[in-house]
């Protein structure tokens, strides 16, 4: 038996000699001497032995529209591409398919360029005298399309850890994208996109429950370049983040064992069971290919204006960081206390006061002085509420140690390695009082917890939330309900600023990276403050995704906003220039209009702190209100 679990190309089987099942997407044809079988790309083909021991051929190929097309064949090609189609035939003169494909076979492996384009014309002669063949038997060679969602679902499962676009998915299968999203919606009510992630997050809930890879090893191994949209997409998809959810799984392990990858169920999809593809194999069967021709792949680029004809008014046709030995310190650190603390509040403000961390309950005993922070954003919201840490992590893509806004407030700061690699040394000479790290840290806690009492934060926490955090640890609750009226007082005012300016005016965020675009819609918290915070439009393409997507730059006019915000700064530089440099840039109305404006991805990106969030949203008014 030969099992091809996705055909690379359309595909031609012929049986030259004895007799054979063949099974494509789990139908099956019972194929005697000369029985030629047809699958699109993407199909799944299994060959197995039915009574002797059969040889046969398969032939690859590539089919294309060339350009330029008249408009039927380019809608057939969307519509009902012939070289998608499945069917079996068994041919009235099978002599002749066999002779034309056997000379293709020994020219191919002459292996000269001459006899390769000799392939070439062999195989426009072998099409044409299976067309009319085609033609001749009428509804006796039944022609299927084979099922867009199936074969999509197929790709997914296999491809879900790589880059996937829904421009690329479509490609894939040769399919267009909106007839590939109608498709799914109706069977499966999603859009392929969403299924794309529900595949990542089954599978990335199984690592999590079965390993202890760190959250950022777990994200990129589900197809997940940042650990922060990945911890934002899982938190959407259980309704708690990665390492809330590794904890539950370790807590109860039999309430959280997920479904393996690859499962059918993941959304509601009826199979018919003569489809299962995965019930090829039988025991007992013995290899099919003992006397072989082997395998003819030839790769070619076919205009379908030489086919056509053969296939009009006819039925069926082709057409981690250093350890210490500090002791723990337990003075302030406790678990599982909770209302019983609210009496004492009184004796000494909040304290003691009980936080839900990722861990858990987490409680100190008494008000801190000496802390250390492991992201900017903490620096910042200390900062805002008018105190600052005795340590931080350098700047993200930054050649200053802090922020550049902040470093006047952080000249005295101790600067404590990085925050992917934390200089645990440094942490401990600096004897802090409280560590507050995020769940991107997560495989340092138990250093950290032996330096000092650790607070570990959800990496995507609501800004808001977190500096209502910070406030009651440090007991400065009106300090930060003075800064949450103001700025939903200033974002109010903007608000009415930019409809009054900008009407039904569209604004898209974009950063050029990795030879690709990325898109950020409201669910990114930048994009929360455009979209949600501000009232700007989000053009119409994004309306249905739900978190930042990738997209190739031949599909960014289709975004079509009136203005663009486009991220920036040393590390993707050469990216934004090479995508500048092209005509589908310069040929979008914002460029045109000079309407797009380059921000800092480090200021934009990088920290969600109350200042960084004013400075963020101050740079927007200045550009789309002040423009001339």
């Amino acid at each position: 038996m030969e099992h091809v679990p996705r055909l690379p190309a359309n595909t031609f089987v012929l049986i030259a000699d004895g007799a054979a099942q063949v099974i494509i997407d789990g139908r099956t044809y019972d194929a005697p001497e000369g029985y030629v079988c047809h699958a699109g790309k993407g199909a799944e083909l299994a060959v197995t032995e039915a009574h002797e021991q059969a040889v046969y051929y398969l032939l690859y190929y590539k089919a294309a529209l060339v350009s330029p097309a008249r408009l039927e064949l380019e809608r057939m090609m969307r519509e009902n591409n012939p070289f998608r189609a499945q069917y079996g035939l068994a041919p009235l003169r099978p002599l002749q398919l066999y002779i034309k494909m056997d000379r293709m076979h020994q020219q191919w492996h002459k292996n000269t360029p001459l006899e390769r384009f000799h392939v070439r014309a062999l195989f426009h002669q072998w099409i044409y005298e299976l067309l009319n063949q085609l033609h001749e038997a009428g509804d006796s060679a039944a022609m299927l399309q084979p099922d867009p969602v199936r074969a999509a679902m197929l790709f997914i499962e296999e491809h879900y850890a790589e880059p996937l676009t829904l421009s690329e998915l479509a490609s894939q299968l040769q399919y267009g994208t909106r007839q590939l999203q109608r498709q799914f919606k109706a069977s499966l009510r999603t859009s392929p996109m969403e299924y794309v992630n529900q595949i990542r997050m089954r599978q990335a809930q199984t690592l999590l429950y079965s390993t202890g890879a760190p959250i950022r090893e777990v994200a990129e191994a589900v197809g997940y370049t940042d650990s922060y949209y990945f911890s934002r997409a899982f938190k959407k998809y259980t309704g708690m983040s990665p390492m809330q959810y590794r904890a539950r799984c370790r807590r109860s392990p039999s309430l959280m064992s997920p479904s393996p990858i690859g499962a059918r169920g993941v959304l509601p999809y009826s199979v018919n069971e003569d489809e299962n593809h995965y019930h090829y194999t039988r025991g007992g069967e013995t290899p099919l290919l003992r006397r072989t021709k082997g395998t003819l792949a030839v790769s070619l680029l076919l205009s379908l204006m030489l086919i056509i004809g053969a296939c009009s008014n006819a039925g069926p046709g082709p057409a981690n960081g250093t350890g210490t030995n500090a002791p723990a310190n337990n003075a302030t650190q406790g678990t599982n206390a909770n209302a019983s603390n609210n009496a004492a509040q009184t004796a000494q403000g909040n304290y003691p006061l009980t936080i839900q961390d990722l861990r858990g309950d987490f409680t100190l005993e008494q008000k801190l002085e000496r802390i250390v922070v492991l992201d900017n954003k903490f620096a910042d919201q200390l900062i805002a509420i008018d105190e600052k840490p005795i340590g931080s992590v350098t700047s993200a893509g930054s050649d200053t140690d802090f922020p550049e806004y902040l470093m006047d407030k952080l000249t005295d700061v101790k600067v404590l390695g990085t925050r992917d690699e934390p200089n645990m040394e440094a942490i401990l000479e600096m004897n802090p009082d409280l560590i507050i790290c995020t769940g991107f840290q997560e495989q340092f806690y138990d250093q950290f917890s032996k330096i000092a009492p650790t607070l570990m934060l959800d990496f995507d926490e609501d800004w808001r939330d977190t500096l209502v955090t910070m406030s009651k640890i440090l007991e400065k609750e009106q300090e930060a309900q003075d800064l949450l009226t103001a700025y939903e007082q200033k974002t109010a005012q903007l608000k009415e600023e930019f409809a009054a300016k900008l009407g039904d005016e569209t604004v898209a965020l974009i950063r050029p990276r990795d030879g690709a675009i990325r898109i950020h819609p409201p669910e990114h918290r930048t994009g929360a403050i455009l979209y949600n915070d501000l009232g700007l439009n989000l053009p119409p393409l994004l309306n249905d995704q739900d978190d930042s997507y990738q997209i190739s730059l031949e599909v960014l006019p289709d975004v079509d906003a009136d203005h663009y915000f486009l991220l920036t700064n040393a590390m993707f530089q050469e990216d934004v220039d090479s995508v500048q440099d092209t005509e589908v840039w310069k040929s979008l109305k914002a460029v045109q209009q000079d309407q797009v404006y380059t921000v800092d991805t480090t200021q934009w990106i990088a920290y969600y702190g109350p200042i960084a969030i004013n400075l963020i949203v101050d740079e927007i008014a200045e550009l789309l209100l002040d423009e001339a």
